[in-house]
């Protein structure tokens, strides 16, 4: 559980951002009416060439505080000039050029940014900066590729959210952005989408974390259906400039299968995807679904993929793999690699990256990205291999990692909130005394969590396992620590990667002797037979004696409330009182009243 600071703004404004390793430019940019509160600023990461892109941006203005995030872009390569060709590996690729969009507070008088990186080829990270731009208009400025919204054809709908709207800060937002739907085509767009959120939902790990990810298609048209076939002379006119490039291979070839945007053959809609995503409430990453039949996909800063395919959720799963997960493929092939990201890929034979699975799994496999020999994947098959499978273990471990892990999530799971906040808490000593978390923990088989309260004062003791509050009597005064200790995805993590998915809470219990209590007050009847009365808080108790007719009905009652369902006589009559109980001893009846018969305390 991450603090967060206060709202810096009533609003939130995305903005969209095109960068290359020589500039920077903003595409556009729109205010959502949630508050804006910044997270934890990430470690500086150095960039290297083939792993993602930490890119720092700072919202400049008339204060002296510019205000900084950093977010990382995968699939981005800035080792070479913009205009060179993409870096093509399997089902992979890395752009010269992208865009993503970031989250700044919606300040008045701060009208620019500024985009940088840390160079990690010198001696000590160099600060880069790529660019300053203005901000532009909250609406897109016009594209190359043609693009039709849905008030081009007097239509409101402009996304539909699967998920929870009302949880957009605190869930990963995948965003669905079409590409190759005509307007006459949006039942096929909506079909497409909807099999793509019914299958994550129904597969290990998405469906586990579903309360974790909202899904949200936006509504965007184009002019023509499909995409582009480049290897095949074929040109469509669509709004994201999607396309199967032509690289070397016969038209329609297999090998050819990286479908992506970025123009090539035809207008470039990169552009495009920026202005979708800023009507977006959210965007966390991004899947473009294309409407064709051709069997293709890749992974880079946005996953792509097939949608009119009977396998397409699946290439999807794969992609977004990619995208979201930072996985590799597992496919293998001719040759001998040399390097590895050290997730689910590995140039140690002996024990991988994942030391502590060998235990459950055995030793490497031979035959990692695209290379048979010198890299290793965990298991025989998995997702990242083939599709249809699950993913291995290794990748479900890296997959809960990054739920947790994500800035929205983090600062709520797994545990939201305590009660009492943790701090330093007085308690009554020898009377029962209630503690709380609520979690955000995953849920649904196969996925065991483990939650163990525990007191140390001169030795530890467990007070509590799999609950999520426990009533304890702190037994003599002194100062004890309390702890809730909450791990989530105990059966996707092991214990050496515990850390985004573990939270402690901690109080410092003071047990203390409290004075006798004051009067009680406000006794009634709040139903038939519903007796309530004032507070601990008001008189200063910590527990509650009755009385019925001057005998003891209940002693150390904790609540403020009672339920009498014996019925007097006809001719009775039933008087009662209430009394406070602390350590020191029993409050007042009131009014000079006698306690004749007191309850045993």
């Amino acid at each position: 559980m991450l603090a967060l600071t206060p709202a810096l703004a009533s609003g939130t404004r995305l903005v969209g951002i095109e960068v290359d390793r020589d500039g920077a430019r903003v595409l556009g940019s729109s205010v959502k009416a949630r508050p804006f509160v910044a997270p934890e600023l990430p470690e500086v990461e150095p960039y290297v060439a083939g792993a993602p892109v930490q890119l720092e941006v700072t919202l400049d203005g008339p204060s002296a505080r510019p205000v900084t995030v950093r977010t990382k872009v995968s699939g981005l390569c800035l080792s070479h000039p913009a205009w060179t060709e993409p870096h093509v590996a399997g089902d992979t690729i890395e752009l010269h050029r992208e865009s993503f969009v970031v989250e700044l507070p919606d300040l008045a008088g701060y009208g620019a940014v500024e985009v940088a990186y840390y160079d990690g080829g010198t001696a000590a990270a160099a600060r880069r900066v790529i660019g300053v731009a203005e901000l532009a208009p909250e609406d897109p400025a016009s594209f190359a590729a043609t693009v039709f919204w849905p008030e081009d054809f007097r239509d409101p709908e402009i996304y539909a959210l699967y998920g929870d709207a009302t949880k957009v800060g605190e869930r990963i937002n995948v965003v669905i952005i079409p590409d190759g739907y005509t307007y006459a085509e949006k039942s096929v767009m909506q079909d497409h989408a909807r099999a793509l959120v019914d299958f994550f939902r129904g597969k290990t790990p998405y469906k586990e974390h579903d309360g974790f990810i909202n899904y949200i298609l936006v509504y965007a048209y184009s002019a023509q259906s499909g995409t582009d076939q480049c290897d095949c002379g074929v040109v469509r006119d669509t709004a994201m400039g999607t396309r199967f490039p032509n690289d070397g291979f016969p038209c329609g070839d297999s090998g050819n299968r990286c479908l992506f945007y970025g123009g090539l053959c035809d207008t470039d809609g990169g552009s495009n995807l920026v202005a979708a995503e800023l009507r977006a409430p959210a965007v966390d990453k991004s899947i473009v679904m294309v409407n064709t039949t051709r069997y293709g996909g890749c992974g880079g800063s946005r996953a792509v993929y097939s949608a009119g395919l009977s396998v397409a959720a699946e290439i999807a799963a794969h992609e977004l793999g990619h995208s979201l997960g930072d996985l590799e493929d597992e496919y293998g092939g001719p040759g001998c690699g040399s390097t590895a990201f050290e997730l689910n890929t590995s140039t140690n034979g002996v024990t991988g990256a994942w030391p502590e699975w060998i235990d459950d799994i055995g030793p490497p496999r031979a035959g990692a990205q695209y290379f048979d020999a010198c890299l290793y994947r965990p298991e025989p098959s998995c997702e990242m291999r083939t599709l249809g499978p699950p993913f291995c273990r290794v990748c479900n471990q890296q997959w809960a990692r990054t739920f947790f892990g994500h800035p929205r999530v983090a600062p709520t799971a797994p545990v939201r909130s305590a009660s009492p906040p943790s701090g330093t808490v007085t308690v009554d000593v020898g009377f029962p005394a209630t503690f709380g978390v609520t979690t955000r923990l995953a849920a649904g088989p196969p996925v065991t969590n483990a939650i163990t309260w525990t007191v140390r004062a001169s030795g530890t003791t467990v007070i509590g396992s799999g609950v999520e509050s426990v009533t304890y009597t702190f037994p003599t005064i002194r100062s004890y620590t309390l702890t809730c200790e909450a791990i989530a995805d105990t059966n996707f993590i092991k214990k050496e990667k515990y850390g985004p998915n573990r939270d402690l809470v901690a109080w410092t219990v003071n047990a203390v002797s409290f004075p006798i209590p004051a009067e009680v007050g406000s006794l009634r009847f709040v139903g038939p037979d519903d007796l309530a009365w004032d507070d601990k808080s008001i008189s200063g108790s910590s527990a509650f004696n009755l009385y019925r007719n001057g005998a003891c009905l209940a002693a150390n009652r904790p609540a403020s409330a009672y339920i009498d369902d014996e019925v007097p006589q006809p001719g009775d009559l039933w008087t009662y009182l209430v009394t406070g109980v602390t350590s020191s001893g029993e409050g007042t009846m009131g009014d000079a009243r006698v306690n004749a018969t007191p309850c045993a305390n």
